[in-house]
């Protein structure tokens, strides 16, 4: 979701994000975590059937990326979807 494959990320999002696992090894763990919590909401949300999935997972993608920019975020905990965990 976050173009990481290519050793070096092209996206804002991701160049954060390796920012954040610079400075917490469980960062990709939690992330992790907090992505399937946020692609399950919106799946619910939008009471989705597998035909959207790739609509889901490219909403899902738009938000993360628009979390991983927020200035006031130094960890993945400062995720407002962080809170998803913690259902």
């Amino acid at each position: 979701m976050l173009n990481l494959q290519s050793g070096k990320p092209s996206s804002l999002g991701g160049i954060r994000f390796l920012e954040l696992l610079e400075k917490d090894e469980m960062a990709f763990d939690n992330l992790y975590c907090v992505a399937f919590q946020m692609m399950d909401a919106q799946w619910l949300a939008k009471r989705a059937s597998y035909m959207e999935f790739n609509d889901v997972l490219k909403s899902t993608r738009a938000q993360l990326e628009r979390e991983l920019k927020l200035e006031d975020v130094s960890c993945v905990r400062d995720l407002p979807a962080y809170n998803l965990l913690h259902r």
